[in-house]
């Protein structure tokens, strides 16, 4: 009994220096176990399988931001809102990649032009709307007017005849003022700046970058985004072009006959009862009657409006159907004017040190060696609202 227990014993002892040494490999010839490393069977010499080297896994790569990847991040943050049709938010993210972009390649690129288009773009789609045709009432479509062989007009709604002022859209586009566009961005602007917070990024005057990108700033570095970032035109909603007041953006208005429906109004020869109220003689002095309906309507109690000529709108007077105006505030430019004080700069010399960031050799404490301070008019953005 003894004897079977010290086998017992040994067997464990064995296994645990094997195990010590490595991890065991069966021989798929013999059944033999062998130490792992072992080429072939000590048993019966055959070649052993070998293990697969374990390969420790990769730490992750943390890749250091750049202006460029910043900038592309919120170019493709901008694409994907925009698919879901949220297009102020998509505009506040493709200015901030334009604004980061800056900071590496300038205007003079294709990622810089890339981002303009896609701004002017989505301004397009929000300051437009549409309202409904006031010729066809939103059906797209004409009526067609037929001449019977009584002499009576007809009437008649056509699928297949589309309405020569909306083109068979059954809406027009119109140009959204400037009070209603500043009011949506304002709403959108609070979200947006709650996701770049949560995305981890630092806030700068407007501008949004990641947080290892704001170590190193200088001075010039913090104006240059700030000015890129402009100060837009509060007027005009920063597009330089403003809805026409006398039109609401439409560029036309409803005809000024109360009367009119669809360009057409209650006939004024017969009243609107589509029968003749005129006799006229004839060459023997007799008087004839006319017919049986009103020769103006054919019958129908209406004709065509004498005031729009059957288009049931009118032309604005004052913007003479362009439906936009030129903001008078920004001459078109879509920004606040440039600040008199830094002449658009954002940064002034260093009153101390006179420019020359150095008093005595040592650094100016007032503007830290740069020689430049902040221009206290514009807060280094180089333009300010007249507001």
């Amino acid at each position: 009994m003894k004897r079977n227990t010290w086998f017992a014993l040994l067997a464990v002892i064995l296994c645990a220096a094997l195990t010590g040494l490595g991890a065991l490999l069966t021989c798929p010839k013999c059944g033999y176990e062998q130490t792992e490393g072992t080429e072939k069977c000590t048993h019966c010499s055959a070649a052993l399988p070998k293990v697969p080297v374990k390969v420790a896994p990769d730490a992750v790569k943390v890749v250091k931001p750049t202006w460029a990847i910043a900038a592309d991040d919120d170019w493709r943050k901008a694409g994907e809102v925009a698919a879901a049709k949220k297009l102020w938010l998509a505009w506040f993210y493709a200015r901030n990649a334009y604004t980061l972009n800056m900071m590496t390649e300038g205007t003079n690129s294709s990622r810089a032009s890339n981002l303009v288009s896609l701004m002017l773009g989505y301004e397009k789609r929000l300051s437009s709307s549409a309202v409904t045709c006031p010729l066809c009432k939103g059906t797209g479509h004409a009526d067609i007017r037929i001449k019977l062989t009584s002499g009576r007009e007809q009437v008649m709604h056509s699928d297949s005849v589309r309405c020569k002022f909306c083109d068979g859209a059954g809406t027009l586009g119109v140009f959204v003022r400037a009070d209603l566009l500043n009011h949506d961005r304002a709403q959108v602007k609070r979200d947006y700046d709650a996701l770049q917070k949560d995305r981890g990024w630092s806030g700068l005057s407007g501008v949004w970058l990641p947080e290892d990108l704001t170590k190193d700033l200088t001075l010039k570095d913090r104006v240059q985004l700030m000015r890129t970032l402009g100060s837009p035109c509060l007027d005009c909603a920063g597009l330089g072009k403003l809805a026409c007041i006398k039109c609401d953006g439409a560029g036309w208005a409803k005809c000024s006959n109360g009367e009119c429906t669809s360009g057409y109004a209650p006939c004024a020869d017969c009243g609107a009862t589509g029968k003749p109220t005129k006799k006229t003689a004839t060459t023997s002095g007799r008087y004839t009657s006319m017919g049986s309906f009103c020769p103006t309507c054919g019958g129908t109690g209406h004709s065509l409006c004498r005031t729009c000529k059957g288009a049931a709108h009118l032309a604005c007077t004052v913007c003479t159907g362009k439906a936009i105006q030129v903001c008078k505030t920004c001459s078109g430019a879509g920004q606040n004017p440039v600040c008199t004080q830094c002449r658009g700069d954002g940064t002034l010399a260093c009153n101390r040190c006179r420019g020359a960031g150095k008093i005595r050799n040592a650094p100016c404490t007032d503007c830290s060696g740069e020689g430049l301070v902040l221009c206290s008019n514009c807060k280094g953005v180089g333009r300010v609202s007249r507001r």
